[in-house]
């Protein structure tokens, strides 16, 4: 699925969806918007939602002002991995493998999330109260997770979970972007890790990949 907004980053973002297009397993195809695309792509596999990418193409400004995104030289990207639509093994960056300018990897999403989560699971010490949601996760006899999900509906334990805990590279709920105002301290710490979930990047080349 692919979501257009009603004009350019950072303002306007409303988004409205598109029928998308279809990959076949193994292979790469090439989706081509315009230099100021503004939306997401969500893969979708046997009918689920997957991590939500979403993908503002940055075309600079006539005034630039260090107090708006108008600094950023135009020909880059805004990016992240939104799982507040689900979690998938899927993962946004440009295709280079560049890293980010403050040499941190570039790679938005995860991989392998069901791994990340288990090599926090068994310290976590919220095990007893996530089991609590078998929407979200659910562990075999072995203490292992075998199944991890998130959606807008989560409860704040298993986000944080994800978040804080696990250190997922996605936003599990919403960020300061999101005009959302946090009250207690955990709050104020997702809030606080969401928003170092989205980054920039000096090229419009990237690639989603789907494992």
């Amino acid at each position: 699925m692919v979501e257009f907004s009603s004009g350019s980053f950072p303002t306007n973002t409303v988004c409205g969806g598109h029928p998308g297009f279809s990959v076949a397993p193994y292979a790469r195809t090439a989706f081509t918007p315009s230099a100021d695309f503004n939306g997401a792509i969500t893969p979708i596999t046997n009918g689920m939602l997957g991590t939500r990418f979403e993908i503002n193409f940055h075309v600079g400004c006539e005034h630039p002002s260090p107090s708006s995104n108008c600094w950023i030289p135009a020909g880059g990207t805004f990016y992240d991995a939104d799982m507040e639509t689900g979690i998938s093994r899927s993962t946004l960056g440009p295709s280079d493998n560049r890293r980010l300018p403050d040499g941190r990897p570039s790679l938005a999403g995860e991989q392998d999330p069901l791994a990340k989560a288990n090599a926090a699971w068994l310290r976590s010490p919220n095990r007893w109260e996530l089991l609590r949601y078998p929407k979200y996760v659910v562990a075999d006899k072995g203490e292992r997770l075998v199944w991890v999900h998130n959606d807008k509906a989560a409860p704040q334990v298993v986000r944080a979970f994800f978040q804080l805990e696990a250190g997922f590279m996605a936003y599990m709920g919403p960020g300061s972007v999101e005009g959302w105002k946090p009250t207690t301290a955990l709050e104020k710490q997702l809030v606080k890790a969401q928003d170092t979930k989205s980054w920039w990047v000096n090229t419009q080349d990237m690639v989603i990949t789907i494992y």
